[in-house]
């Protein structure tokens, strides 16, 4: 071989071989790169919801809408199945504790707008995030207050200003009056204030010659036989200016306390003259004396026709038509004072995310899923008009919505009073459950000792102020 052909050959096979290693290498990192690429699977995640007071059917068709959306969160499809579980209340706390203890919270759980303190560390927040919204179409922070009314998120925002709780319905005391007691009566329309109130009082409750109530006017002045007794005096408090228990945990239902009135600030005793005023409706004394500790719980009594009014919210709708069918009986909203900012108590439920990774999830790469996101996800979901609005349908509330509340308000039917009262509603510093049972007890026990009223009061308080310590 000549030494030009040995040079060739050489040469040829240093191409060839560069060739064949830039074939390989691309082969090899094309390979590569298809794995890296490869899309991954659906993830197949199952929330679960537990629910009190409303049955599964008044959220299943949210859920089924929300199941056969398509989702796809950080680049990958997500299947969404969620649980719903109506619970009972007598032991829904110690299951949520057990539940809790155990890293098992449900990733959905209904709690008290008078919770929110009591469950925050267990809760995760909707965040503020934008990066967020489009792709799990949160709610978004800055429209919040063009779709709730102000009071309505007070009681859904807690710590570092953060949503945790979503609003869904809204309910407050109203007033429940019987129609045909009324036209018996004389009285063509219910009161709008607490002097319109005491006046169809007195002509509605009808007494014995012994002074024994035969009809009573309204279910007012005593503690435990008054369905949400606690609740009717805290309101009285509050629309005299009184906070019960402010923020701070101060109490003030038994004391003066800083009032702002037309006239400035000055120091009244809303407390004391809310106590005052209801127990004279059980002072046989009393021109407007109508109930007693002798009297039938306040729903049974209504039910049966024996009393023209009573005070209570949107959920005793279904009760009332479980006792008496044919009842003949309207709603109206809570009578206000005269000349004063109108201020009615409000009782809700809502829906809250536990911040524990509570969701079931199948396929490739669990730890990714967001099970918080999602479930807020669900919830604003849930949130849109046209969901909610078959929720409401369903469970015959009014809603939280400020579009539906104007709706609402406009019909003439009995959920239109509590839509009417919605951007009015109140809550303030329950901390605990059983501040109503020692508000009940200290109505009953004043009843039975008016002398000694005011003594009643300032043990009550002291009680609250123990169940801090």
């Amino acid at each position: 071989m000549s030494k030009k052909d040995i040079i060739l050959f050489v040469a040829s096979t240093m191409i060839l071989s560069v060739i064949f290693f830039e074939s390989f290498s691309y082969v090899r990192n094309r390979g590569l790169q298809t794995k890296a690429e490869e899309p991954q699977g659906p993830a197949e995640v199952t929330l679960e919801f537990w629910g009190l007071w409303d049955s599964s059917d008044s959220w299943q068709p949210i859920i089924d809408k929300f199941e056969k959306e398509k989702h796809v969160w950080d680049g990958r499809e997500v299947k969404v199945k969620i649980n719903y579980t109506k619970k009972n209340i007598a032991d829904y706390e110690t299951e949520l504790a057990k539940s809790s203890a155990q890293g098992k919270n449900p990733s959905v759980f209904m709690i008290n707008n008078y919770w929110l303190e009591r469950y925050a560390d267990k809760l995760e927040p909707l965040t503020g995030n934008v990066a967020y919204i489009n792709e799990y179409n949160l709610l978004d922070y800055e429209k919040l207050q063009e779709i709730f009314p102000t009071n309505i998120l007070q009681d859904a925002f807690y710590g570092d200003n953060e949503m945790y709780g979503l609003p869904v319905y809204s309910d407050s005391l109203a007033l429940y009056y019987n129609k045909d007691l009324f036209q018996k009566a004389g009285i063509a329309q219910p009161p709008t204030t607490w002097d319109e109130l005491k006046a169809d009082v007195k002509k509605l409750t009808l007494l014995d010659r012994k002074n024994a109530i035969k009809q009573s006017g309204i279910a007012l002045g005593n503690g435990k036989n008054i369905n949400r007794s606690c609740d009717i005096l805290s309101l009285l408090m509050m629309q005299g200016g009184g906070k019960i228990i402010d923020p701070q945990g101060k109490i003030d239902f038994n004391q003066k306390t800083a009032v702002k009135t037309a006239s400035g600030i000055q120091q009244l005793e809303p407390g004391p003259t809310a106590i005052q005023f209801y127990m004279e409706f059980s002072d046989p004394n009393k021109e407007i004396y109508a109930w007693n500790d002798t009297q039938d719980n306040s729903i049974n009594d209504f039910a049966d026709g024996k009393t023209a009014m009573m005070f209570s919210y949107n959920y005793q709708i279904p009760n009332l038509l479980t006792l008496k069918p044919d009842l003949n009986y309207g709603i109206a909203p809570v009578p206000q004072l005269p000349n004063s900012t109108p201020i009615d108590i409000s009782n809700v439920w809502m829906p809250v995310v536990s911040n524990q990774k509570s969701c079931a999830v199948s396929g490739t790469n669990p730890q990714d899923i967001d099970c918080g996101k999602i479930a807020w996800s669900f919830l604003s979901f849930a949130n849109q008009k046209e969901n909610i609005s078959e929720y409401l349908s369903a469970t015959g509330k009014a809603s939280a919505r400020i579009d539906l509340i104007n709706e609402q308000s406009q019909k003439n039917d009995k959920v239109s009073a509590f839509a009417k009262q919605a951007t009015i509603t109140r809550s303030y510093n329950k901390f605990d459950d059983r501040i109503d049972s020692i508000f009940t007890n200290m109505l009953d026990e004043i009843s039975a000792n008016r002398n000694d009223w005011k003594a009643k009061a300032d043990e009550a308080a002291a009680k609250i102020a123990g169940l801090k310590k």
